[in-house]
Order: structure tokens, then sequence, then C-alpha cells
């Protein structure tokens, strides 16, 4: 971890801030412009067709216009020079048309029919919208008018994405209401790879689908590939993100059983743009530095856009913050999490007595050369792990990206882009633990080893070897993506067809490993083991003080690992839609295509034998797989009654996807959607759509891998011994982590699930800047695929199952669990999504206001078939021992942004309703605090300088520390829902040519 000077923050923010520099001083002889809805600017614009226009004024204005295409061929908008906001200007070229302007945010606007304008084209109705990028809302592939679909979907604009700190896509989506549950990022150093998730609704990732411009690109989620790493997509890249917070399988198949998460990049800009970022937290840790250049070219035959990002974060030790920075809670209400492999040893001798290293009058450990320097163990003769890990990890990101297009005629549009991302994280563990009982090769300390001083064998000895140093694990990505379409109409008939390619290599290092083997005879008999230069085994001393492990021996015992792989996608596509003459309410809408596509998994431990065994974590066998699929869809939307007492417009939409897996069978999913509007103003939509999820590659065929897993013997409680069915002896209660050996399972069944939403949407026309939502959701899911050790564990102590897979040895201990993929059982989610927005422009001025919350009513997780299953709505339990995090019943960010000519303000305030958690080995239960955080940011454009921008902000502006939690097996805090980082800084300056 790198601890920033004054001499190293200049050092490398003069690196980084060169391009910035160079765009600086060409700001003296270049003008750029960026402004919003409500920014008056002279505007000389020569009469276009409209299509054209609006274009422009979505490139120019620095905003996203969602517009007609195909209908409003033959309109021609009106040269128009003189001062207009950007808003008037839009209503300008609209006149006559039938069509309108609704503001979605500061930075978004749709343009709409004017519902009560008898000048309306006929057909308007069916608007094929699309804004400046050309794509349609997630949730639907119809290009439609309504905007507001029967399905809720967020759409976060890039705007928005730079109101907030987060240099990172995955920070910026943990603080999203509807996402909860164990999505991973740096912040998340045991157990973590590196990567950034999505968790929607609390399931796990692999149940939100993420979209890259519509479309699916390769997993790339470590070397585990179940799902996308945010984190190789730059924020800088992002026009917007779209969340569809329901199910949607029948449009776009597996894995959207919780929602789709669709990142649209940007695909055109006209010009230059650098940016320099930088922030550090209160506490002068965690320096981040960013540098992003965006330039592109627009003609009227098509258009050129690059963007570069380099990312650069330093990290966060555990033992920086008070909250993390001990793994015994006690005294805060929680338990004591520490470790029994100690520095000093523990050792269990004949008898069961246990006894530890003692030290002198000076706490000088004693040189452990006779059985007289050993005293008896007590319960605080732990190890504090947490005294050498790291929270947050230091991480890096350079990301490259390119996108074009080109019109071929009036009616055919070539259009492809290219992404090439290179990210690498650092995670700091403590030093490699040794259970000499529990590990995957028997181990034991022979009677006559020359370091034995009792002359017994000993099976069960604990030492923490802080000669190795911390174990260091380096993740390393490179993700390349392709994607090459060609768009065009043939009559009323719009057609696209392409091709798409990713793949994701991926490297992970773990150092200060042991090789069991090796340990295993350095410390069997002395016969065997005469030292490296006679018979090529160094005996090991794990009985003296720290220090007492030479370089010999830990030459002859140390290792690192090294695990390799990829995964690849690609694939074809076709899509057609067109509008039927309908019903007197309307002509009917229709969408249909198919898709073929190719998935791969390859991951190798590098340099490894079938024998090897690594202790310390790095042991797996090889993951190996691949399938294909076939799909067809379909999707209609009928109008059924427009303009009757009582219904102003009444909708239906159907939709169905037909899947072919070559590695289990088919699978059909239907969806039912309703959107009625009572009046104008009022819509109330509903959906119902079954889904499925098809076992993952890496679940089905995944190489064997172990690791010691923090889990919970019930065996170990004496409450239960000779109670409980599967506990017929007690086990040990210092014990907090056991072997467990996970894989993967070729007949898995595939998940399966029914959605539910019922929502209403209040667009007030006596007052259009008011937006008020409202929307009901329910998931039932079943065929659950997970690999539970917990879960094995529990069945085989009150059930007496799974003996083959829980290995106890004759004295009751766990020597390991074996837990493979398995179908387990069934989830019920049910809550409540709520929204309001507000926004008022005037001449000179925006502001806007709003309110997202989310409420958890019921997370039901039946992992036994045959048990009762419990509601987890408003609980926390750790994904360390097999948990599903986090899971706030409520959960809101809520804020105001106003700017006025060359000032921008914005506050927003973000809000975790407290948890409740079962204190470990133990049935008692806790409450974890609510969560409140405060975030501020002013920007402020220079006016004698056209185009650049400096922005300062803070995050967390009250210092607000995460509430401790004592079922947390990271640092005593959940990372995935709260931010350990405190105080957060940031500037920002930015120039646009």
């Amino acid at each position: 971890m790198r601890t920033p000077t004054a001499t190293g923050i200049i050092r490398r923010f003069s690196a980084r801030a060169s391009i910035t520099l160079v765009a600086l001083f060409a700001a003296v002889c270049t003008n750029g412009v960026q402004a919003s809805l409500s920014e008056g600017r002279h505007i000389q614009l020569e009469q276009l067709p409209l299509i054209d226009a609006l274009i422009a004024v979505g490139k120019n204005s620095d905003i996203s216009v969602i517009f007609p295409t195909r209908l409003l061929k033959g309109y021609y908008a009106p040269a128009v020079e003189g001062h207009y906001t950007t808003l008037e200007l839009l209503e300008l070229l609209l006149h006559n048309t039938g069509l309108e302007v609704r503001p979605i945010n500061t930075h978004v606007v749709a343009i709409t029919p004017a519902e009560y304008d008898s000048t309306a084209k006929p057909g308007m109705t069916i608007i094929e919208e699309i804004s400046v990028i050309g794509r349609s809302i997630t949730g639907s592939r119809i290009r439609r008018s309504d905007i507001e679909g029967s399905a809720p979907v967020d759409i976060i604009s890039a705007p928005e994405l730079r109101l907030a700190g987060s240099q990172t896509l995955g920070e910026f989506l943990k603080y999203v209401p509807a996402v909860s549950g164990n999505s991973t990022s740096t912040a998340i150093s045991n157990g973590g790879n590196g990567t950034a998730t999505v968790t929607l609704r609390g399931l796990p990732a692999n149940n939100t689908l993420v979209l890259l411009n519509g479309k699916r690109v390769a997993f790339s989620g470590g070397l585990e590939g179940d799902a996308v790493d945010l984190n190789s997509i730059s924020p800088a890249a992002v026009d917007r993100i779209e969340i569809l917070k329901d199910g949607a399988s029948a449009i776009y198949g597996s894995d959207a059983i919780a929602g789709v998460v669709n990142i649209i990049l940007k695909r055109e800009f006209d010009g230059l743009f650098v940016e320099q970022y930088y922030g550090e937290s209160d506490r002068r840790d965690l320096e981040t530095l960013t540098t992003n250049l965006t330039w592109g070219k627009v003609s009227a035959k098509g258009s050129l856009l690059f963007n570069a990002t380099l990312y650069d974060q330093n990290g966060i030790f555990s033992r920086d913050r008070k909250v993390s920075s001990d793994a015994d809670s006690r005294a805060r209400g929680g338990s004591d999490q520490r470790s029994s492999a100690v520095p000093l040893g523990r050792f269990t001798l004949p008898g069961d007595q246990v006894v530890t290293l003692d030290t002198d009058a000076d706490n000088v450990p004693l040189p452990g050369t006779e059985a007289a320097d050993y005293r008896p163990a007590t319960d605080e003769d732990v190890f504090n792990y947490l005294s050498q890990t790291s929270t947050i990890s230091p991480s890096e990101r350079q990301s490259f990206y390119l996108a074009g297009s080109y019109q071929i005629g009036e009616e055919t549009t070539l259009e492809g882009d290219i992404s090439y991302t290179e990210t690498s994280s650092t995670i700091t563990l403590a030093a490699t633990p040794l259970f000499t009982a529990f590990e995957d090769v028997p181990i034991a300390v022979a009677a006559d080893n020359i370091y034995n001083p009792f002359d017994v064998e000993i099976t069960d000895a604990r030492k923490r070897l802080l000669e190795l140093e911390p174990r260091r694990q380096g993740n390393d990505t490179k993700t390349l993506r392709a994607n090459f379409a060609v768009d065009g109409y043939w009559g009323d008939l719009h057609w696209n067809t392409g091709a798409y390619w990713s793949k994701t290599e991926a490297t992970e290092t773990l150092t200060n490993l042991v090789d069991g083997n090796r340990v295993q005879r350095a410390l069997g008999p002395s016969a065997q083991c005469l030292g490296y230069d006679i018979d090529g085994c160094e005996p090991l001393n794990i009985f003296g003080p720290p220090g007492a492990i030479d370089e010999k021996q830990l030459a002859f015992i140390a290792v690192d690992s090294r695990s390799e792989g990829n995964t690849k996608l690609y694939g074809l596509n076709f899509n057609v839609g067109t509008t039927f003459a309908g019903t007197a309410a309307g002509p009917l809408e229709f969408a249909a295509g198919i898709d073929l596509r190719h998935e791969s998994i390859r991951f190798l431990l590098q340099g490894r034998s079938a024998e090897d065994t690594f202790i310390g974590g790095g042991t797996f066998d090889p993951t190996i797989g691949s399938r294909n699929i076939r799909e067809a869809y379909t999707e209609v939307q009928i109008p059924l009654v427009r303009r009757h007492p009582g219904i102003h417009s009444l909708h239906m939409e159907l939709a169905a996807r037909h899947s072919i897996y070559s590695d289990f069978e088919k699978s059909t999913t239907p969806k039912l959607g309703i959107r009625y509007r009572p009046t104008a103003d009022i819509l109330i939509r509903a959906a119902y759509s079954e889904g499925f999820r098809a076992p993952s590659l890496n679940e089905l065929h995944r190489g064997g891998s172990q690791t010691q897993a923090f889990l919970v013997d019930p065996c170990s409680n004496p409450q239960n011994t000779r109670v409980l069915p599967g506990c017929s002896q007690l086990s040990d209660d210092t014990r907090i982590q056991y072997l467990t050996v996970f894989g993967g399972e070729v007949n898995l069944k595939p998940e399966e699930s029914s959605n539910r939403t019922l929502g209403i949407v209040w667009t007030p026309a006596l007052n259009p800047g008011l937006v008020m939502s409202l929307d009901y959701f329910q998931i039932k899911q079943k065929n659950v695929v997970d690999a539970s050790g917990q879960f094995i564990l529990n069945q085989n102590a009150y059930n007496n199952l799974f003996q083959d897979r829980v290995i106890r040895d004759e004295n009751g201990e766990i020597s390991r669990i074996l837990a493979t993929f398995i179908n387990i059982g069934q989830r019920e989610i049910a809550g409540f999504d709520m929204s309001w927005k507000y926004q008022w422009y005037s001449l000179d001025s925006n502001f806007m206001a709003s309110f997202n919350a989310s409420h958890l009513q019921k997370f039901r997780d039946q992992i036994d078939p045959s048990a009762p299953s419990s509601n987890l709505a408003g609980t926390f339990s750790d994904e360390a021992s097999e948990g599903n995090g986090s899971l706030p019943k409520w959960k809101l960010n809520t804020g105001i942004h106003w700017s006025r000519q060359n000032l921008e303000a914005s506050y927003t305030i973000n809000f975790v309703s407290r948890l409740r958690e079962t204190i470990p080995r133990t049935s008692i239960q806790r409450h974890i605090e609510n969560w409140m955080t405060h975030d501020v940011q002013f920007s402020y454009s220079l006016p004698i300088q056209k185009g650049f921008r400096f922005t300062l902000g803070a995050d967390n502006l009250l210092d607000k520390q995460p509430p401790f939690s004592a079922a947390a097996f990271n640092d005593n805090f959940d990372a995935r829902t709260h931010d350990l980082k405190g105080r957060f800084w940031y500037a920002r300056f930015s120039q646009s040519f």
C-alpha cells in the first residue's frame, strides 16, 4: 500500500496533468460550448431536416435528445438566428409538427407527441425513438414514443454520473436504492478479486444481466467468470445507464431475473474534451487520480469518437481505521474473531493439553527448544489478522474506446465500436496460517523431528508464518470488445444485423504461500529430512518465536501460485421492427429477431502438477467449458382502447423468447404487460413475466478448489452435543475456519423465476416538471444454484444429511467440507420502489429536486426445500459465511441540483436503514445502525474562457463512519453496502474545445 507524500503527489499529478495543461494552453485560441437546458446563447442554425437539426442541438448542448426518426422524414426545421435557451430552441424547431419537448432531467429530454394537437401527422403515435446515439429504451426492442413502459426503468445520464465523486461504475451503482446484497468491488479484501459487480434486489450478481450498448459481453468476474466486471468500463465513456427493475428473460434471455443494467456508451462527439480529477480522503489516504480525454468528429455522413482514461487509486489498510483495526469486537458488542493460528504457535499435546510459547519478564518470547518454554494456552492467545490486511485495495485502470458510424445512402448506416481495458489490483492478506490437522494434505509433527521439544507426535499444530510476510493477491485483467452492425430501413421495416465479440483474460497471483507436501516432509521424521544439501529437504522449525524459520527453511517451503485463463463470447444477431394496421386505437408495433452466440471459459493453475497442494490459497483444478446458444424472440404492442370515457389509452405488450442451449434443455419465457392511462397525466402499468438463468460455465465446469472458509459448526456448541442428530461429539469451539472444497456440477438445472410488477406514474400536465411513481415488485425463484458450505454443514448437524460431504475425524473435528454447486431451494422477494422528481427552468437557471427509494418488504430464502422459509428482509449475513449480505428494508437517496449561468451546485443524501444480525457462534441478535451520508459538489465555468470548468466536491461531508457489524468477517463492517473512507475531497478540471 502506498502512502502519499507531498513530493509523490506532485510527481504523479504532474505526469497526469500534462494533457490537461496542453488543453489549457490551447484554450487561449479555442472556444468550447457546454450548455444546459436553461443556458442562453447565440444560435445560428441553417434550414435542415428536422432529424439533423435535433441531432445538432443534442451535440452542441451536451444533452441527450430522445426523438423520432423514420416518422419525422419530410419535416424541415426553420433557419434560426438569435439568443435562445436549449429548451426554447427545441420548442421552436418543433413548431407545427405535433410534437413537444418533455424534459426527463437537466441533461435528457424526450420529444413526444402533443396529446391534443390536431396537427399531428397520421400515425404519429408510433415514434421510433431514439436518441442521438440511436438505441431503444432498455426492456423493449420496440421503438416507441411512450418512454414509460410496462416496467420501471431508471435512466442515469452522464452528467448525473459526474455529480458523484465516484470514479468507478461499481462505486456509483452501490448507492442505487435497488442495489443490495453481495456485490463486489476493490473494497472487498479477503474474498475479493479486484472486480466490481452489481446485484439488483439482493440477488447474486449472475441474476442481473449487464449489457453494453444493448449487447451481451463476456463475463469477466475474475477467475470465477460469472458476471461482467464494471471496472472494465470507463465512466468517462458512458452516455447513460438504463436500469430495468424487472425480469426480462422474454426480451434478453438468461440472467435477467432481478433486472437489466444496460450501459450505453457515447457514440458521437464533436471536438476535444480533456479532464483531470484528483481526490483523497480527509485522512490523506486513498489518493485517486483520473485523466480523461475524448475526441470526436461529426460529418454529414458519419462520426468518429475516441476516449482514453487513466485511473489510479491508492488503498487503505484495515489498521488505518478504528472500526476495522481489530478482529476482537467484544467491546462493541460483537465476538472475538481472531485466529488461533498465532505467531508463537499453538500445539495440542496428548491428553488434549493445548500449549503456546511463553515469554520472559520483558515479554520476549523464549526460544522454544524445550517443553519448559511453553505454558497452557488461553482464549487470549490468538492473532489479530486485521493488523496486516488491506481493506481497500490499490487499483489501476487504462481504457481505450473507439466508436464510429458511416451512412450509406439515406436508409443504411454502418456502425461499430472497439474497446480495450486493462485493470490491476493488489489485495494484502494476513501471513499464511498453518493448521496441520485440517489441511488438504495430512500433516503431523513427528515425535523425533529435530525441532519438536515434546518428543511426541503432534497432529494439531497451529502457526502464523510471519517470516513469509503478508500474502499478496494480484489480479490483472485485459478486456477486448468489438461490435459491428448495419442498420437500415426497407420501406416501413426497420432492420439491423451485427456481429459482436468479447474476450477477457484474467491472471491471479498469490505470493507467500506454503507447499503442503514440503511442509509435510519438513515436519516429519528427522531421518527423512536431513537438510537441503543432503537429501533435498530442510527441516521446519514452527516451535520457535517469530524469526526462528530461517532463509533456508523459507526457501524450501515458500511457493507462489499463478492462475490464468480467459472467457470468450461471440455471436451474430438480426432484428426487425415495423408497424401494422391495428385497431381503431392505433397501429400494432412489432419486433422480432434471432441471436446466435458461443460462450467459453478456460482457467488453469500454471506450473502445478496434480500432486501439488498449497497452504494459504491458490489450489484449484482446471476449469474448461463451452457451449452454443440459439435464440429467437418476438415482441408486439397492441393498442386496445384510445380516447374513451375513463380510458385515455390502453396498450397490451406481449413478448416471448425461445432459447436452445447445447448443454441443457430448451427454454421458452413469456411476458405480458399492460399500460393503462385513465387520463393523459396518469399511467398505471403492470407486467408478468417468466425467466430463467442457465447455470454458468463456471458453475457447470469449475475445477475443484479449496479455501479455509469462515463457517460456524453447530457441533461446537455444547448445547447441541448429543442433541442434534449429526452432533455425536463436541468439536473445537476455537475454530472459525474450515477446509472447504468447491467445484462444478454438470447436472445442474437452470434457475426459474416468475416476476410481477404493478405501478403508477403521475406526470401532471399543469406542472410539467413533476414526475412521481410508485411500483410494487415480486420475484419468485426456484432451483436456486449455490455452493454453500454452511448449508451443507447445517444439514449435516441438524438432520444428519450429507455425511459424504462433511468429513469428520475420530474426535468429531471437521477435516473437510465438499461444497460443489447444487440446486438447493427457492426464494421470494417483494417490495416497493418509489420516486419523485421536480424540475423547474427559467431563462437563466435550472432547479431539480429528486427522491428515489426502495423498500424491501420480503426476502424469503428457503435454502432447504423441506424446511420453512425465513424472511431475511432487514438482515445482514456475511457472504464470507455463505450469507446474502445486507438486505436493508429501506435504501434511498435524495438531493437537489441547481445551476445559474456559470455556476452549478448539488447536494445529495444517501441512506441505508438499520439491519439485524446474529453474533457469530451465538444465538444473540443485535442491530447494525442506520447510515446516512451527505455529498456536495460545486462547479464553475469561467466566463472569460469558454469550455473551462472547475469542480470541487466532498463525498460524506460529515465524515460518517460505517456502522459496526459483529457478523462482518472483513473489517467489522459491510463494505458492499457501507463505506470506510470517510470524508473524501476531490477536484476536477475540464476543458472542452
